[in-house]
């Protein structure tokens, strides 16, 4: 037996550490500086001899079992070669995520797989985690929506909190639209329309057209790119044109059928504030998120910003005089996943995580992760169905009334911001 087998039998092996994404999940061990694996969040099955692709979180955001437990099956014994057993679980999860959804990844982890513990953490209070900061406007643009959440001195300001459905699906939309509508393919040095040999486009094509040959044209600017050509699968060529090129993630600022974009998203949040906290959380702005890493993504961000705050209604309300964005550690997509890998090195992992036994006796998931002190009196009440969990819970109180960076209640955070109404 190897001697570093030896000293690890008598310490706790590093947790695996999940961001799981409407897009993509992120996967690795606690203590690293990057995920091991980034994966599709999807599942490949056999049916009658064809392989079927399945998309984890479906349009409705809810998650069939038998898919999610195939899902984390393929992580643990495919790549990250571990026995699930032996290690705690953190999942690094969204605060609009639903309470339903929560509960069955507990449910798939605890009982399939028997793990040790598992913890949620909000994936918002990891991204400032990260970077060592106590307050900072966090704006994560990811697949499906963009969220923008104010934390001020470690604790989320919820009644400010603001999100809107444009992301990268709404430009994955828009680039399939105008290559359907206006696209031309080449096929054996022949142009055609695109319409008339192409009926849909692919997930992952368009997502690599994005990649590959799209970018963020700067701020009121009528400037063209050259236009490009990508090879799809069958032999045609598809002309990318300069336009589609420089104008396709401007649909992330030209905002939507209510006049609302990513720009006033985060001036709205930034309103709802406490007029003491809004300076600082201005100067402290964190982008996270897959969407963001577009080339020229964060200065027309910028750029956007600064326009948009000496128009109405935000010049007579808002008085900034700047924005500052902090730079990630490591790529914008990561750095969520990066705060959970920071957290879980910790000590005070395992109290702040729910166990199996507790699981046992009380088979649900509290809203963020607050860990109760909870008496077996308790306990014996809470499974009548007088004392249902979800109205008992309220009524507990905290093991820990000193608040840690990355747990917290709403209880605690009634108390500490009352005046934010």
């Amino acid at each position: 037996m190897a001697l570093m087998d030896l000293i690890s039998l008598g310490a706790d092996k590093q947790a695996v550490i999940f961001d799981i994404g409407a897009a993509f999940t992120k996967i690795g061990f606690a203590g690293e500086f990057s995920p091991r694996h980034i994966i599709r969040s999807e599942i490949k099955t056999m049916i009658k001899g064809d392989l079927v692709t399945s998309k984890l979180f479906k349009d409705n955001n809810n998650i069939d079992c038998n898919e999610l437990r195939e899902f984390f099956h393929m992580i643990y014994f495919k790549y990250l070669l571990v026995n699930p057993k032996e290690r705690r679980v953190v999942i690094c999860d969204s605060i609009l995520k639903s309470i339903n959804v929560r509960n069955l990844i507990a449910q798939v982890l605890f009982k399939d797989f028997e793990i040790i513990s598992l913890c949620f953490i909000s994936s918002h209070l990891l991204a400032v985690f990260s970077l060592g900061l106590k307050t900072g406007l966090v704006i994560d643009c990811g697949y499906t929506e963009t969220t923008v959440v104010p934390i001020f001195e470690e604790l989320p300001i919820l009644s400010a909190m603001e999100y809107i459905n444009l992301a990268g699906k709404t430009v994955h939309q828009h680039i399939n639209d105008q290559i359907l509508k206006n696209g031309i393919v080449e096929s054996n040095g022949t142009e055609k329309l695109a319409n008339s040999v192409i009926t849909s486009i692919d997930e992952v094509v368009l997502e690599d057209i994005k990649t590959q040959c799209c970018f963020v044209g700067r701020f009121s600017s009528n400037l063209i790119a050259v236009p490009v050509k990508y090879y799809i699968n069958g032999g045609l060529v598809l002309n990318v044109s300069g336009k589609l090129r420089a104008c396709s993630l401007d649909i992330l600022f030209q905002g939507n059928d209510d006049d609302q974009s990513i720009t006033t998203t985060i001036l709205d949040a930034i309103l709802k504030c406490p007029i003491d906290c809004r300076k600082l959380l201005a100067e402290n702005i964190v982008v996270v998120g897959g969407t963001c890493m577009s080339t020229g993504f964060l200065p027309r961000l910028y750029s956007e910003l600064n326009h948009l705050i000496t128009t109405e209604p935000y010049k007579d309300k808002l008085f900034l005089k700047k924005f500052v964005f902090h730079k990630t550690a490591i790529p914008e997509n990561c750095s969520v996943w990066l705060g959970g890998a920071m957290f879980s090195a910790l000590e005070l992992l395992a109290e702040q995580s729910i166990s199996r036994e507790a699981y046992q006796l009380n088979p649900k998931i509290p809203d963020w992760s607050s860990i109760l002190s909870v008496s077996k009196e308790d306990l014996s009440k809470s499974h009548s169905e007088k004392y249902k969990w979800e109205g008992f819970r309220k009524t507990l109180p905290l093991s820990n009334p000193k608040f840690l960076p990355v747990s917290y209640s709403s209880e605690l955070i009634k108390k500490d911001f009352s005046f934010v109404k």
